[in-house]
């Protein structure tokens, strides 16, 4: 379990599905557009049948709540469909999944932490923008207490990194 480098997709057999986990803090913001735009990718690959992607937030405040209505506007300007409930990260993720994504450091922190307790764990840690062509490894800001342009600037930031 490392937060630095993740293993090449070479090493994967693509008879099972690489499953995949995007977490944000509450689940209402930053993770369900982070699955949102890579599911709306791999389906315009044609590559659905090869992925389980999904989110979760490492807190449970808006469990059972759709995408924060500034996000899902953000999306919907951009063709993209945020259709997830949120939900708190589980222990069964840490076994189901290949990565999990957190979006900052902090919930990278909470995820490590979690994982330590854990025996059967086989989830890669690898922080969302560590896949982001301009700055990788730093934050996906939160949006959710800023205006329009905070929800703006993480679809940028986002659509890069899960390119």
């Amino acid at each position: 379990m490392h937060a630095n480098k993740p293993a090449p997709l070479t090493t994967f057999n693509f008879m099972q599905k690489l499953r995949i986990l995007f977490v944000c803090l509450g689940n209402i913001c930053r993770s369900p557009m982070a699955e949102g735009l890579f599911t709306h990718k791999v389906s315009e690959a044609g590559l659905t049948d090869f992925f389980e992607i999904d989110s979760c937030g490492t807190g449970a405040w808006h469990a059972g709540e759709r995408a924060d209505v500034r996000m899902r506007e953000t999306a919907d300007s951009h063709g993209i469909a945020l259709t997830s409930i949120a939900r708190q990260v589980q222990t069964t993720d840490f076994s189901r999944f290949d990565y999990i994504l957190p979006m900052d450091d902090s919930n990278l922190i909470n995820l490590q932490r979690f994982v330590s307790r854990m025996n059967n764990a086989k989830a890669t840690l690898v922080k969302m923008r560590f896949f982001d062509s301009e700055q990788p490894n730093a934050d996906v800001p939160d949006p959710y207490y800023g205006g329009a342009d905070g929800f703006e600037e993480v679809y940028r930031i986002l659509d890069r990194s899960t390119q």
